[in-house]
């Protein structure tokens, strides 16, 4: 399992040293565990070149498979600990994490619930809501739209809507962008199943060539890489500014909402703290 980690890290950054960086290791190590699953499985699973590290087709199906082995262990792992009396909340991020990362926040809640743990599982663009309506988290925080039967949300605050385009781009050049601007430039695709209703609202176009993205990081890497174009909320802006990526306004496109949802059936007092504290701690600092 631990090998899978490190390859879903390493698949995910596209290089070896930002996986290392996010993995808290040397790189020589890394480099050493992805070789041995690569001759475990007796295939490559990167085409590797001075740019960085590309899925090969093997790779891409076990980068799915991993994803969803390593979710399995964590949902086992949260089960075993409630089975044994400890107290786990999950909250589960789309997008930057550092919405969830308050520490006013979580010295509020906390100070009111120390014996329990609260785990971040990182989202995937393709689900929205973490699944949460399957109860693989107590509470996610993620923008709108999506569909929200069963849920009860929270607004925190309004995004502005912005095209991430290339900066040699003519696009770049413009105050403001409509939808229309961005037809006919390749761009990011979310994958097959996406909530229709986020899939409408965030996948700049209908074309069946660009990229398939699972995350805001693999968002902006297909901008600086492939030169294509994405949509991001302005927390992305904000956040993370990329040298060669320019962000544009799009004009046409209402706000998103940033919220945070909860199963509407779930009557965990716990996740009903959690949600006063995000709201208490994120909303002030966010106007």
């Amino acid at each position: 399992m631990r090998r899978l980690q490190y390859f879903v890290a390493v698949a995910e950054e596209g290089n070896v040293g930002r996986a290392a960086r996010r993995l808290l290791m040397s790189q020589p190590p890394l480099s050493q565990r992805i070789r041995e699953l690569e001759a475990d499985l007796g295939c490559a699973l990167f085409v590797r070149t001075p740019q960085g590290m590309t899925l090969t087709p093997p790779g891409e199906v076990l980068l799915e498979e991993a994803r969803r082995l390593l979710e399995g262990v964590e949902r086992a792992r949260d089960l075993v600990r409630r089975a044994a009396g400890q107290r786990v909340l999950r909250v589960g991020v789309v997008g930057p994490g550092e919405a969830a990362l308050s520490a006013s926040m979580a010295h509020a809640f906390t100070r009111r619930h120390d014996d329990v743990e609260v785990t971040l599982v990182q989202g995937d663009l393709s689900d929205p809501t973490v699944g949460l309506p399957a109860g693989n988290v107590d509470a996610a925080i993620t923008f709108t739209p999506f569909t929200r039967t069963g849920l009860s949300t929270r607004t925190v605050r309004q995004d502005r809507c912005y095209a991430a385009v290339p900066a040699s781009s003519p696009l770049a050049d413009a105050a403001v962008l409509s939808r229309a601007d961005l037809r006919g430039h390749l761009s990011v695709r979310l994958a097959d199943g996406t909530d229709p209703l986020f899939r409408a609202h965030w996948q700049p176009g209908t074309s069946l060539e660009g990229p398939v993205v699972r995350s805001m990081d693999e968002c902006l890497h297909a901008v600086l890489w492939r030169k294509a174009v994405a949509l991001v909320p302005e927390q992305v802006v904000r956040g993370h500014p990329v040298e060669g990526i320019a962000y544009v306004p799009v004009g046409d496109l209402p706000p998103a909402d940033l919220v945070v949802a909860w199963r509407r059936s779930d009557r965990n007092p716990l996740v009903a703290h959690y949600v006063d504290a995000f709201c208490a701690a994120v909303a002030p600092s966010h106007p």
